[in-house]
């Protein structure tokens, strides 16, 4: 959604100067055309063309956004550029949205990016809300997510996770390790196994490895000029700012990479007793482009966001001794004396599951969930709201809101969850309703299985003498919000005293 962390600050300077030089034109006809709206959301006061563009271009969108709307109200109209946004920042009327009208908000705008990269709406994440969504997201659900990939999701965790833990006993003492790097590969190497049967982490396509291209993806998924300006100015700015030029290549590399992907499948057929990965069992479903469609969002929106949620935990218990003191003892209290964890143990773990709930909820898998669509008029929080009119979500700041969370809201305290009925609304990492992300079971399985592994076989350390409270916590990014610097630690191998 924050399209502007991409461009440089001096061609929005630019382009801004441009816009404003049309203002004074421009706003007579706007006051003599616009018609009011019975009852909308409030918003902040905006400039003709732009809009509140001025208000909240910068980095960490989701947070200016947050800021705003302790002025404005937990929903808000913000104009970007030529297009109204409704804002919803409480979990109250988030669940007006996700669940009292899920069926008119559950459509996605029509965009550039997003046509392009899921070979014309075949995708699960992206696509309208229609009868090939439906049809895709079944394919996704059954044989990617569903109890037909369970043993091998379970067989291949299992190794991948045990080999992660092998390579770090054997490293030389007080080594330090980039987590945010580590957990990407096993991440990577987990998704793409079960996907497609093997891990391309490390080869080079095209001069770029996979990492590369999955961030270019993200960029261009993020949104163009013309998905805010729609009509003949987007469409020039596009073409003047390089996004259709990077847009292409994004695609064309991506696709490039997934042909060969399906390739070397038709090549291996039969010559192998291997268990089958999605590629395999989805092949005779599936057209060549609803694969690549389907294969973009495993790929893409696994991967990210999964390893991003084991970061953000990580941190968080390294942040907080007396969290990860209390976290160990309940993992080596009821592991015992082995060489891991294994999977049956995490369902006896209640404050690991707490401990990962509640990095959830400081820091949502995304800051805000896929904008949605109106398809016919309904009113949420008393305010109208008209069809095409878009709607995003602020999960990271539902996350944080006081009048839920209380004063405590930005604190990292697992036992504020303890014993407590949430409304789903009032955590909201996966999204919700018709929307809501078909993978967000099996990935908090990983994250959870992961932690529990870490935090038994190691006893973790700050490098160079680091005091916790010292861990910088600043966050970056736009659809995915990561760590600004990398979380580095020293696994130091827990000392099993007799």
């Amino acid at each position: 959604m924050d399209i502007f962390t991409f461009f440089p600050s001096w061609l929005f300077s630019t382009v801004s100067i441009l816009l404003f030089s049309s203002i004074f034109i421009y706003s007579l006809r706007w006051k003599k055309t616009s018609k009011a709206a019975p009852n909308l959301p409030p918003s902040p006061p905006r400039l003709p063309i732009i809009g509140n563009l001025h208000q909240v271009i910068g980095k960490n969108f989701h947070q200016i956004l947050w800021k705003v709307s302790r002025k404005y109200g937990p929903i808000m109209t913000v104009h970007l550029g030529a297009t109204p946004y409704v804002i919803i920042s409480s979990s109250e009327f988030a669940n007006q949205a996700l669940k009292t009208h899920d069926q008119i908000l559950c459509n996605r705008p029509r965009s550039k990016g997003f046509k392009r990269l899921t070979f014309d709406y075949k995708d699960v994440a992206f696509s309208p809300h229609a009868d090939q969504w439906k049809e895709m997201r079944k394919v996704l659900v059954t044989e990617f997510l569903g109890s037909k990939r369970s043993r091998l999701f379970k067989k291949v965790v299992d190794t991948e996770v045990k080999g992660m833990l092998d390579s770090f006993s054997s490293m030389p003492l007080n080594t330090t390790i980039d987590l945010d790097e580590r957990l990407f590969h096993l991440v990577t190497d987990i998704v793409s196994k079960v996907a497609v049967g093997k891990s391309y982490r490390e080869e080079t396509f095209r001069g770029k490895k996979l990492k590369e291209m999955l961030d270019d993806l993200v960029i261009s998924l993020c949104g163009s000029v013309s998905d805010i300006y729609p009509g003949r100015l987007g469409l020039i700015l596009d073409e003047l700012l390089g996004f259709n030029r990077r847009l292409e290549k994004t695609f064309s590399n991506f696709d490039a990479f997934l042909q060969m992907v399906l390739d070397e499948h038709i090549d291996h057929t039969g010559t192998s007793d291997h268990e089958k990965d999605m590629v395999d069992v989805c092949r005779s479903q599936l057209t060549t482009n609803e694969m690549k469609a389907l294969l973009m969002n495993v790929l893409n929106g696994a991967i990210d966001t999964t390893t991003t949620t084991m970061v953000w935990t990580m941190s968080e218990i390294i942040k907080n001794p007396r969290v990860m003191k209390k976290l160990q003892e309940e993992i080596r209290r009821c592991v015992g004396r082995k060489s891991s964890v294994e999977e049956s143990d995490v369902a006896n773990m209640p404050y690991l599951k707490l401990v990962v709930k509640e990095a959830l909820r400081l820091h949502s898998t995304v800051p805000f969930l896929l904008t949605r669509e109106c398809v016919k008029h309904c009113q949420i929080g008393g305010y109208d709201i008209f069809p095409g009119t878009r709607v995003l979500i602020n999960a990271w700041g539902i996350g944080r809101d006081p009048k839920v969370w209380k004063e405590t809201a930005s604190i990292f305290n697992p036992e504020r969850l303890e014993n407590v009925e949430l409304d789903r609304s009032e955590m909201i990492p996966f999204g919700g309703g018709r929307r809501a992300c078909p993978a967000a079971s099996v990935a908090t399985q990983i994250v959870e299985y992961t932690i529990a592994n870490l935090f038994y076989s190691f006893d973790w350390q700050l490098p160079s003498g680091m005091k916790n409270e010292e861990l910088d916590m600043e966050e970056v990014g736009s659809l995915i919000v990561v760590r600004k610097t990398p979380l580095s630690l020293v696994p130091v191998k827990h000392d099993w005293q007799d």
